[in-house]
């Protein structure tokens, strides 16, 4: 075979390893997803909500970060919201194995003279990356953060392109690559620039002199200002001064050598992942400190430095809204990359073909497994009863649930306005729907009084949609959440006026 041959034929066993990797990956998701008619996750009706009024209206019903639900689009075209909700999460998440792997190669081969990649430490990559248990997780809750992810290594990968050979439309597609790495989610925006930083740094630094420098500063000060002010005036859609904010409650968490990615009645640890991949980085960093390659060195020190933080022991994960969690669920992403890196350096003349096939075996390991951990499910009693709810609401009201996971279930059943605080909601418009975990179970001061209010003259009384029980989901106007709330002791008086929220 001649020379061309050869690559061509390597190039073609490459594309179908990484392929396969990213079906595994997407038929692991899709076992999970599919396995429901409904929506999966505290947020699952989100998705199908913002698709819905892409296609009905063409914008999003809530502000958010918009590529996740255009790339959603097509496939609820093909099939319905719901699914099409899915199965954009499934393959989304699942095609991280493609960057992985590109961006995996290059680190790889840092062990070695400039520019060399490993072809076995890049297939280690994509395999932990489009199998681990946090990607899993993402993909079932946190879909915008999976694809996010997804978009946020392509970025590293176009732009470590870019910079070993630059030419014009390379540079063209690294810009947009970040730009779409911006408008997917916050944590991919914050990646892209952690990461590729300090080798454009080097780059910029290495390549100007005088007056190009100035410009070369001065264009990034502008970059800089425009995604402070994007933050400033779209803040749930752009990373905001409000996200720097919570890097100071990142380590207020107690001591706990397992690294665990969420600590509550049921801790989730997601095959410790975060604490493995500290040790895989701590490796990492013994090869690098040999590395040849300046720019893609200093952009993996980062990854590094990023293994090692998500791993501290003491970062805060008791809040299932907190930076730790979310950092926690992500371990994946630096884990896959230092392992590269640790593996690219491996001793041996066959190691290429050793790390391949350690790489396939994790494959045929990890392909069975569901990964259902964290996983919430809609239960089918509580989604007929919100469905019950869909004319029982007064036209121009507003719906006010107290939990997020039934409160886009309303959105999406009823397609009522709906509201986590009444604050502000005018109190004409004021509708209260809620449920038996909210009112503390059967028997508590408010079940009593929801069944005694059934009974008074002169309010309106409550409505029970649930087939079940008859307050494990009620439907109350404000005039009778006033009067249920003078029904109560003083205690639960104030703890239900305050509208505590989930």
């Amino acid at each position: 075979m001649t020379e061309r041959g050869r690559v061509i034929a390597t190039r073609v066993a490459i594309a179908a390893g990484v392929a396969a990797i990213v079906a595994v990956g997407c038929w692991q998701r899709w076992r999970v997803l599919g396995a429901t008619p409904f929506p999966v996750g505290i947020d699952g009706y989100f998705y199908p909500i913002e698709v819905r009024a892409i296609l009905e209206h063409g914008v999003l019903r809530y502000p958010a970060s918009p590529v996740t639900f255009y790339w959603m689009a097509p496939f609820a075209v093909a099939t319905d919201p719901i699914i099409g909700a899915k199965l954009g999460a499934a393959i989304g998440c699942a095609l991280i194995a493609v960057p992985a792997y590109g961006v995996g190669a290059r680190l790889g081969g840092l062990g070695g003279s400039p520019g060399e990649r490993s072809i076995g430490a890049g297939l280690l990559a994509a395999v932990i990356a489009g199998t681990s248990a946090g990607s899993g997780f993402l993909a079932i809750e946190f879909v915008k953060q999976g694809i996010g992810l997804t978009v946020a290594l392509g970025a590293l990968w176009i732009l470590l392109a870019a910079l070993e050979r630059p030419s014009r439309g390379r540079v063209i597609g690294a810009v947009v690559a970040v730009v779409v790495a911006i408008a997917t989610h916050k944590m991919a925006a914050a990646i892209v620039v952690l990461v590729a930083g300090p080798a454009l740094a080097i780059r910029v630094r290495g390549k100007y002199r005088g007056r190009r420098l100035l410009y070369a500063v001065i264009a990034v000060a502008v970059a800089v200002i425009g995604i402070v002010v994007l933050g400033a005036v779209a803040p749930q859609r752009f990373v905001s001064l409000h996200e720097l904010g919570l890097l100071g409650e990142l380590f207020t968490g107690d001591l706990r050598w397992d690294a665990p990615a969420l600590v509550m009645e049921h801790s989730l640890v997601f095959d410790h992942e975060a604490a493995i991949g500290g040790i895989v980085a701590i490796g990492a960093a013994i090869v690098l400190v040999r590395g040849t390659d300046r720019e893609v060195r200093a952009s993996a020190w980062v990854i590094v430095g990023l293994g090692i933080l998500i791993a501290l022991p003491t970062l805060a994960v008791s809040d299932p809204q907190g930076l730790g969690f979310r950092l926690r669920v992500a371990a994946f992403v630096p884990l896959a990359l230092n392992a590269a890196i640790v593996a690219g350096a491996l001793p041996g003349a066959r190691r290429e073909l050793v790390v391949a096939i350690c790489a396939a075996a994790l494959l045929a390991i990890e392909a069975p497994r569901d990964r259902t951990e964290g996983e919430v499910l809609t239960h089918p009693a509580l989604a007929d009863a919100v469905v019950a709810a869909r004319h029982r609401v007064p036209a121009g009201a507003t719906v006010i649930v107290p939990e997020r996971h039934i409160l886009f279930m309303v959105d999406w059943y009823t397609r009522a306005d709906v509201s986590l605080r009444p604050e502000p909601v005018p109190y004409a418009r004021r509708v209260r729907l809620f449920g038996l975990v909210f009112i503390g179970g059967a028997g508590s001061p408010l079940d009593q009084a929801l069944d005694e209010a059934r009974a008074q003259p002169g309010i309106a009384p409550p409505i029970g949609l649930h087939a079940h029980y008859r307050n494990g989901l009620v439907l109350v106007t404000e005039p009778t959440w006033d009067w249920l709330l003078t029904q109560l002791p003083a205690p639960a008086r104030a703890h239900f006026a305050a509208w505590p929220t989930i």
